[in-house]
């Protein structure tokens, strides 16, 4: 029997667990055991209680057979699969902490979409170098798509990729995942992916600030669009991606731009809010207090990092960046990149 271990039990890892919970019921809780964990003891101690969540779904009750423990090295131990569904900026402290208790060749699962802040590396490279030295085989994967936790608990129909460079890896991901109402995609750019995955919330913050200036739908599609060209050839032409993770079909692409750009997502919120000449900081702040986290803020932050002073190809992403970290007017970069008659 696969030992499966979540942790992160925030609003999607929630999401996740009574996504694998109701697997267990399908398979009579004879394919896999659940074990999940989170920093927040209260939490941990809620669930076990009640098999109520405190703050995401409250109405929603988990399986009795899944364990939520304390302790992470019940978590890790004889794992087989490690669901990380913790916020980028987490993973590094995360790994760190979890790799002594490795103690069998595992397969880790990210599902959170940012890049560094710092360095720009993609989540799967900050789990690397968090595991060098590890004796034990650890395969890496990425989940991404346009799915929202509310939509999971309801059973919308939706689809995902999983992505690794692992074919087995990806055999037992989707076997895993698979249901009635979830349809899994499996590609092996890993690359890809994860970039896609993170840009798409640089994408959802540019279509809240002009949707927040108050431009008519058509603007907003017609800068997404542009905007989405540019982070094509940036991650295809210099970054290692593969053009078929960049098309509409794409779960990680396609439709979770879509979703992410259109929909009740917390970039676009945060964007709204920016175009509406609120301070981005004090947006990002607020919003933080009440625990909504702005992965796209990571990603935009290391732009130029990435673009490497080619400013000429990718104005649309320069500009995302002037707003939101150097203040830039929103109204005046939106008739600027206008005006450029080259986006």
């Amino acid at each position: 029997m696969l030992k499966i271990s979540i942790f992160g039990i925030g609003n999607f890892g929630f999401a996740i667990l009574k996504h694998l919970d109701n697997k267990q019921l399908v398979y009579n809780h004879k394919y896999f055991e659940l074990y999940a964990h989170d920093r927040n003891n209260r939490l941990i101690e809620n669930l076990n209680k009640n098999k109520k969540h405190l703050l995401h779904h409250k109405n929603i009750r988990i399986g009795d057979t899944i364990v939520f423990t304390k302790d992470i090295h019940q978590l890790i131990a004889n794992t087989d699969i490690l669901i990380l569904a913790v916020t980028s900026d987490a993973i590094r402290e995360v790994i760190s902490k979890l790799k002594y208790f490795i103690n069998k060749d595992l397969i880790i699962l990210n599902t959170a979409k940012a890049l560094d802040k710092r360095t720009g590396k993609r989540c799967s490279e900050i789990i690397k170098d968090e595991l060098i030295g590890i004796k034990y085989n650890c395969f890496l994967a990425m989940l991404s798509g346009g799915t929202i936790a509310e939509d999971l608990f309801n059973h919308e129909p939706l689809g995902v990729d999983i992505a690794s460079s692992d074919e087995t890896t990806l055999k037992i991901l989707k076997n895993i995942f698979i249901s009635s109402n979830l349809n899994v995609y499996t590609t092996n750019d890993l690359i890809g992916v994860e970039y896609a995955s993170a840009f798409k919330n640089v994408l959802s913050i540019f279509s809240g600030i002009v949707e927040g200036l108050g431009f008519s739908y058509g603007s907003r599609t017609h800068m997404i669009s542009r905007a989405s060209k540019e982070i094509k050839t940036l991650v295809v032409d210099k970054l290692g991606g593969l053009e078929s993770t960049f098309s509409i079909e794409s779960q990680c692409w396609g439709n979770d731009m879509w979703m992410s750009c259109t929909g009740n997502t917390r970039n676009r919120e945060f964007g709204i809010l920016i175009g509406k000449n609120v301070n981005p900081k004090d947006v990002y702040m607020e919003m933080k207090r009440n625990n909504k986290a702005i992965e796209g803020m990571n990603t935009v932050k290391i732009i130029h990092k990435l673009v490497k002073n080619d400013y000429s190809n990718f104005p649309i992403l320069c500009s995302i960046y002037n707003i939101v970290y150097d203040n830039a007017n929103p109204r005046k970069e939106i008739l600027k990149l206008m005006s450029l008659n080259t986006i």
